[in-house]
């Protein structure tokens, strides 16, 4: 049911790590968002086919109509994990360009 934008967010390398901490705890945020996706989708297969357009829409039970505002929200939490990432890489190289080499 969930849509799964794009790619993943990768494991960074420990280079990575070193120089932003932080990039671990989000991609290690971003797989707990995946299992919760793909938790839900097996508890409730019946959402892959409420969302198909050429289907008429049933009335859900209650734990449906709130996995699928879990599933809205990993959608959203996802992309704000992306854009922080972008975010925090931006900020590293406007760094590095930043420290002058002495030699």
């Amino acid at each position: 049911m969930s849509p799964h934008h794009g790619p993943r967010i990768p494991y960074p390398a420990p280079d990575d790590v070193d120089a932003a901490p932080q990039t671990l705890v989000v991609a290690f945020a971003d797989a707990a968002l995946l299992a919760v996706e793909r938790a839900l989708d097996s508890a409730h297969p019946i959402l892959a086919v409420v969302r198909r357009a050429d289907r008429q829409p049933r009335l859900l039970l209650s734990t449906e109509r709130l996995a699928v505002q879990v599933l809205d929200a990993t959608d959203q939490l996802t992309a704000l994990l992306r854009e922080y990432l972008d975010s925090v890489r931006f900020d590293l190289a406007d760094i590095d360009e930043d420290i002058a080499d002495p030699f």
